[in-house]
């Protein structure tokens, strides 16, 4: 639309010129090397355009054929591009397909057409990867390092072979590198803050938490808890290193922080009884208890009252499992507060509740040693007290510090897990494997163990008392209790159970002396084992 409007316009004064040398005529008189010539000014005007005309057409014929060499050199490297870079696709293909020999040859082609532009580097450096020559790709990405539209993709080569070699303080210094360069791609950001944390920069690690959230890399409730996590490392550094009120305020910033976090409550509570802030230490461990009830936890609690006797620790304690009631924890706590009292009915009662809960039947192995305790205190029965103790070492294992990736046990908390190097993947809760193996740094490797072919678990009948038959019968898959010997002489019913609490288990029938040989889980149930 735009010419036709320009041609119109042009051919409009190309009209109105001749029609305007047609109404004024003239001549033009030209006398040179004795010849005088008075053409018309018309001609002469139509004669300079053809003269002008002629002279263009010329000048194009003379460049056409000047030109013809470099356009035929353009036609020779156009198809030579082409070629290249359908040799670069072939290549791509090949190391999506894992071909490292036909990825080698199309590298090489690619290179040879390409004459070593940016892209073939990338492809040379993933077909050498591909044969497994990772000094040859290493090579390639430095390569890829000298050119700055590929200097980003080579720190990426760089940095996961770093990682692929465990050397983290390498990988550190490319991504760091990366990160100068692209502040706000999310992987830099990312492997920014795992490689600080690794190396034990949790100031840097706390930096890129923070611009992870900025540049939406990484959800807000999930860095506050990484964050509370590395507080809490540096809480865990400082007392190492002996600076306990720094450890302290390092400790109660993470435990606000996250309140789910236990490893942050355990710290926060332990630091407030040294510092003997005992009201401190009490509510933290009462704010925890609801969502992560622990051993660890009533431990603390216990040591928050130093003065007070065993009968205003019953108390205590009671006052902490109505926060918890049916958790496990909460009777164990109060069974152990009671045995301290020397009030074994009430010890035996919790015992009792706690192995007729969900995944605590056969009894765990500080159970039984609870159990053993009892024994000996209440009965001074050394024989039931070392079986009690026989079968807690073949028992199942009670909850610990376990990671959640490699499943490995750890004696205490910490922001790696020792066998696996995970970040934040220590929680407390009961392992799925038995058969310690030790490691170093105090890691306990759990190897699991084989159940019988066939065999299935049946689940725990309601209201089934432990010195029942049902109850002397070893689980399957599980280490097997030699029954204690000899006839019962002597049962005990538990204890009546206290007028609103509902955890007290049912009122035990009698057993009959002809019915031989009880299990050991019958104490737990408010019966005694034979004696000796």
């Amino acid at each position: 639309m735009r010419r036709a409007i320009v041609f119109a316009v042009l051919a409009a004064a190309a009209i109105l010129a001749t029609y305007w040398l047609a109404q004024n005529p003239g001549q033009v008189s030209i006398e040179w090397l004795g010849y005088r010539l008075e053409p018309p000014i018309g001609f002469l005007i139509i004669a300079a355009i053809v003269f002008s005309a002629a002279v263009v057409l010329l000048y194009r014929i003379v460049r056409a054929v000047l030109g013809t060499p470099g356009r035929i050199g353009q036609a020779l490297a156009s198809g030579r591009r082409k070629r290249g870079y359908k040799a670069l696709s072939q290549g791509m293909v090949a190391v999506a397909a894992g071909d490292a020999q036909e990825a080698a040859r199309w590298s090489r082609k690619a290179d040879e057409l390409l004459e070593d532009p940016p892209i073939t580097l990338l492809l040379s450096a993933q077909a050498a990867q591909l044969g497994g020559d990772e000094k040859a790709a290493e090579k390639y990405f430095n390569a890829m390092l000298e050119k700055p539209e590929t200097r980003f993709l080579g720190l990426r080569g760089l940095l996961m072979q770093a990682l692929r070699a465990g050397d983290n303080e390498r990988a550190l210094g490319y991504v760091r590198q990366a990160h100068a360069m692209r502040p706000k791609t999310p992987w830099v950001v990312t492997n920014l803050f795992q490689l600080s944390e690794r190396t034990g920069d949790l100031d840097g690690a706390a930096r890129a938490l923070k611009q992870a959230v900025k540049i939406k890399a990484m959800d807000k409730a999930e860095a506050e808890h990484k964050g509370a996590v590395i507080t809490l490392a540096k809480a865990h550094r400082l007392l190492a290193e002996g600076q306990k009120e720094e450890a302290f305020t390092q400790s109660r910033l993470a435990d606000r922080s996250a309140p789910d976090l236990l490893a942050a409550a355990l710290l926060h509570a332990r630091l407030a009884v040294e510092r003997k802030a005992w009201r401190e230490a009490a509510k933290v461990v009462e704010r925890s208890w609801p969502r992560t009830p622990s051993a660890e936890l009533a431990a603390v609690y216990r040591d928050a009252a130093p003065e007070a006797k065993p009968l205003e620790q019953v108390k205590r304690f009671t006052k902490l499992a109505v926060l918890n009631p049916t958790h496990r924890e909460s009777h164990l706590a109060l069974a152990e507060a009671n045995l301290e009292a020397e009030l074994w009915g009430e010890a035996r009662r919790h015992l009792g509740a706690l192995v007729k809960l969900e995944g605590e039947d056969p009894p765990r192995a500080r159970v039984c040693r609870l159990m053993a305790r009892l024994e000996e205190a209440e009965h001074k029965d050394t024989a039931t007290a070392r079986r009690w103790l026989e079968r807690a070492a073949a028992a199942p294992p009670d909850p610990a510090w376990v990671c959640g990736s490699c499943g490995a046990v750890a004696t205490d908390w910490s922001a790696d897990c020792g066998a696996c190097g995970s970040f934040d993947s220590l929680t407390w809760r009961v392992p799925r494997h038995v058969g310690p193996v030790s490691l170093g740094g105090g890691e306990v490797l759990q190897i699991a163990a084989k159940a019988p072919p066939g065999s299935v678990k049946a689940p725990p009948e309601s209201g089934r008392l432990a010195g029942s038959p049902a109850a002397d019968t070893p689980s399957r898959g599980l280490p097997a209790v030699t029954p204690l010997p000899g006839p019962p002489d002597r049962v005990k019913p538990a204890e009546p159970q206290a007028a609103g609490d509902g955890s007290a288990p049912a009122a035990p029938k009698p057993v009959a002396e002809e019915e031989g040989d009880d299990s050991e889980a019958a104490a737990v149930e408010g019966y005694l084992p034979p004696r000796r």
